[in-house]
């Protein structure tokens, strides 16, 4: 891919790659960086994309500025980002409007259910997010990042007299939560990946 340790270090700095991305480890060799891979990668060419007609320098306030800025997102430039399709526009209850916008907030809603659908139900979707939208109302975005929030979203099989039935649970936590160990986490969506990645998207597209 042709981009350097040092490369990848000056866009962290400059606010284009988490900190938390780059996990410092103990090897026979010494200390060694590593990376979540799919999510480097595809940040690596993002970025790439977007030097293209933009300053490095000038990338980090762009994305800010043409997404914070206004927190709202046209309905129609999600569809076509493919950030949409019939079922989703459903589950989240959205009139089918191609003029109207929605708040960062919706859509951050809409980029995690995205990553849910064939893992859930679709009682399991509304679930999850009820439970996102009520986790955002008590915190800000820049605290999404910060904090590394995710949302889990759990299955647990009760047994009982004869009787079982599984529950469906979701929950938003830290990227370093513990569930019991009866419990299958079903997907874990990060959501300041997710985040971050409309962010991009809509900052190439502008």
């Amino acid at each position: 891919m042709g981009i350097s340790y040092g490369q990848l270090y000056r866009w962290k700095r400059k606010g284009l790659i988490p900190e938390s991305w780059f996990i410092r480890r103990s090897t026979f060799t010494g200390q060694e960086t590593f990376f979540p891979q799919e999510k480097i990668l595809e940040r690596i060419e993002r970025i790439k994309d977007l030097k293209e007609d933009h300053p490095l320098d000038d990338l980090a306030m762009l994305i800010t500025k043409r997404v914070n800025a206004k927190l709202e997102v046209a309905f129609s430039k999600l569809r076509q980002l493919g950030w949409l399709d019939e079922h989703l526009v459903e589950v989240c209850g959205l009139e089918k409007d191609e003029e109207g916008v929605l708040s960062m907030k919706e859509a951050l809603c809409l980029g995690v259910l995205r990553h849910l659908e064939g893992k859930a139900r679709d009682e399991e979707m509304d679930l999850s997010r009820r439970t996102l939208e009520r986790a955002l109302t008590r915190k800000p975005f820049e605290q999404i990042r910060e904090e590394k929030l995710v949302l889990y979203l759990l299955r647990k099989r009760l047994s009982a007299a004869g009787i079982s039935a599984e529950i469906s649970l979701a929950i938003v936590a830290t990227d370093k939560a513990t569930f019991d160990p009866e419990i299958d986490v079903v997907q874990a969506v990060d959501l300041g990946t997710i985040l971050e990645r409309i962010k991009l998207d809509l900052a190439k597209e502008e």
